[in-house]
């Protein structure tokens, strides 16, 4: 199945009302290809946003800053798949608009620029699925989802001054610094980090609060670390594991012992939040 016919086939995908050999080529498809993957996110990402907006109130000219648009000229799409594309997204957003009683005024502006809403969701599914077959790889394809670009550490926190997070040349047990990035999640930035003892992986990642993490078919469950309180996701013996703040969630993922060795491995990338400087008990 090709990124033209997968893409046609996505949102009846996400709604559960594909057949199952149908199913199973998106899926093989979405699972190579990281453009159709991230359509399929943007997807999850707006059903996320209208689901959980509450009641919004329309402006009177909403339907006159409508009409001023329409009567506007009109620009002419490219020839070939492009123009189908283009056509399929704006009969989307034209049938959304319509489904949610214009609420989606709350997410858009009539003015010059359009005001885009943050990303809501980051989708670890990718990554969870992958893991039994090769961590390393699951890892870098989460990365490149999220457009990952390799820098030195000090950079990554300087791209992401926002968030609250360490990437150390070392980690507590021996863990030695492989790599270090910058990531787009939405319009936020994010940084990676990836770690190895003698051939063993961990990673890191660190973002802004979320609305949801989307874990795909996996379950997440509440742990302690340490002293405070997060949630993991368990695949195998890999574990996801989550410790979020007023700025940043946290996210390591390894083999390691949640209370034996996970505790000094936060506090390493986290220090203010779980060192106790700066942090309290943790939710999420």
């Amino acid at each position: 199945m090709n990124c033209e016919a997968t893409r046609q086939e996505l949102g009846a995908y996400f709604d559960g009302e594909v057949p199952p050999q149908v199913r199973r080529e998106v899926e093989d498809h979405l699972a190579a290809c990281p453009g159709c993957a991230h359509e399929l996110a943007s997807i999850r990402d707006l059903a996320t946003r209208l689901a959980s907006a509450g009641p919004v109130v329309v402006p009177e000219d909403l339907w006159s800053a409508i009409e001023r648009r329409l009567d506007g000229p009109v620009e002419v799409a490219p020839a070939g798949p492009r123009r189908f594309v283009l056509l399929r997204r704006y009969a989307l957003a034209a049938s959304l608009l319509i489904a949610v009683g214009l609420g989606a005024w709350a997410f858009f502006s009539f003015g010059d620029g359009a005001s885009v809403a943050r990303a809501s969701t980051v989708d670890f599914g990718m990554l969870l699925d992958a893991l039994p077959h090769d961590p390393v790889a699951a890892f870098e394809r989460f990365l490149s989802h999220y457009h990952a670009r390799q820098v030195q550490p000090a950079e990554a926190k300087r791209a992401s001054s926002q968030l609250d997070f360490d990437i150390p040349e070392s980690l507590p047990g021996g863990f030695h610094l492989k790599a270090a990035y910058t990531l787009r999640f939405g319009d936020e930035s994010g940084a990676a980090a990836k770690y190895t003892r003698n051939g063993e992986f961990l990673g890191a990642i660190f973002h802004r609060p979320v609305h949801r993490e989307d874990f795909g078919t996996h379950k997440d469950y509440e742990c302690v670390i340490g002293k405070h309180r997060g949630h993991a996701v368990a695949v195998g013996d890999w574990k996801l594991v989550h410790l979020t703040d007023a700025t940043t969630c946290h996210c390591v993922l390894s083999r390691l012992d949640e209370q034996e060795d996970l505790p000094a491995i936060m506090s390493a990338v986290a220090p203010r939040h779980v060192g106790g400087e700066g942090g309290g008990e943790d939710h999420h």
